[in-house]
């Protein structure tokens, strides 16, 4: 293109080689610029043809690196509707794929995010895209699991699937992805549930995949999630393996936050206000828990406004703030009920110290 001129290839060889610097090289600032061009180039030489590709690398590998998680959303189905519109089925539904994934991302009502799900992964099945059908199946699994849906909180067992299947599935197919997918999920909800242990060893297994293989957001996930385990761990036992897990999801939540602060901030202000809790510095704790439960609620991420607000519970209950602690666990408890997880709101009503 910079030789011969701009093509209808050019417009998703842009979006190609944004999601490429900002996923191997962490260049977010130049890849969402071209990603950013991409857009201009698909809107001004009008190749509607072209939509579902470009949609698809940059509102998955791209956007969110700098804006709203949230934005992506419509677009993402606007791809989808598009693809089928005009037969690029496969773009269509991985584009799908990508909208069911960013609404369980971005807190959407469980129930939603489940029957999304399942309706994109019965389409996918219709058109014989199995792998990708298969790879939703954690996600709608976890939304099961969290509303109270299924018999165990902490195996991914009801009625979309049974983890020991879908991960023979996986490991005889080589599809490690899906592998990684499920034993990360599985460490999210054994430390909701507060079973540390448990969700150290499902974040250790889940790394059968190199994190650069993976969305930038959900790349994000595992060391935000990995990190919290390790702080909780820090404190049952005083580990230098943990504080480093711990300290090194601090910084990269970081880098995250200053380029889009309106996804990672409140992210990297939790995990501020459990370094500062692990150290004994009870003011700046108080004060980082506060501005991640402000900065998470004034961006629409409820299920991390329920986290912050039981750690925060957490940390005041340890420190004799009866009144505080009490206050936190009940936002809490109403946090996770807005996001549709019954089971676990149910769990912190029964596990309370209250």
């Amino acid at each position: 293109s910079l030789c011969y001129g701009i093509c209808n290839e050019s417009i998703l060889s842009f979006a190609q080689y944004g999601g490429l610097l900002v996923s191997l090289f962490h260049d977010i600032s130049e890849g969402f610029r071209l990603g950013r061009l991409s857009l201009h180039l698909l809107e001004k030489l009008k190749v509607k043809a072209s939509l579902a590709p470009v949609f698809l690398v940059f509102y998955s590998s791209v956007h969110s690196c700098v804006e709203s998680h949230h934005a992506s959303l419509e677009p993402l189905r606007h791809s989808y509707d598009t693809g089928m519109k005009f037969g690029n089925i496969h773009y269509a539904l991985m584009s799908a794929h990508q909208y069911c994934i960013h609404s369980f991302q971005c807190g959407r009502d469980l129930s939603m995010v489940e029957e999304t799900c399942k309706d994109y992964a019965r389409r996918m099945k219709e058109h014989n895209i199995l792998v990708v059908s298969k790879s939703l199946l954690p996600y709608r699994q976890v939304a099961l699991n969290l509303m109270g849906r299924s018999e165990d909180p902490l195996q991914l067992i009801g009625d979309a699937m049974d983890q020991n299947e879908l991960l023979k599935y996986s490991f005889e197919g080589q599809h490690m992805h899906i592998v990684s997918s499920i034993y990360h999920l599985r460490s999210r909800l054994a430390f909701i549930f507060g079973e540390y242990e448990l969700a150290s060893k499902m974040a250790d297994k889940s790394k059968v995949l190199d994190l650069t293989n993976l969305t930038p957001f959900v790349r994000s996930d595992y060391v935000f999630v990995d990190g919290l385990i390790s702080f909780a761990l820090s404190h049952k036992e005083n580990s230098f393996k943990w504080k480093k897990i711990a300290w090194n999801a601090i910084k990269t939540m970081e880098t995250y936050a200053q380029y889009a602060p309106s996804n990672f901030q409140h992210r990297y202000l939790l995990l501020q206000a459990e370094s500062a809790f692990l150290s004994g510095d009870d003011k700046n704790a108080s004060t980082y828990y506060d501005a991640a439960i402000k900065t998470a609620g004034e961006n629409s991420y409820v299920q991390d406004q329920a986290v912050a607000y039981e750690r925060a519970g957490i940390f005041y209950f340890s420190k004799g703030n009866v009144s505080l602690a009490s206050h936190c666990y009940g936002q809490a408890h109403a946090a996770f009920l807005r996001w549709g997880a019954c089971c676990k709101a149910d769990h912190l009503r029964l596990h309370s110290p209250f």
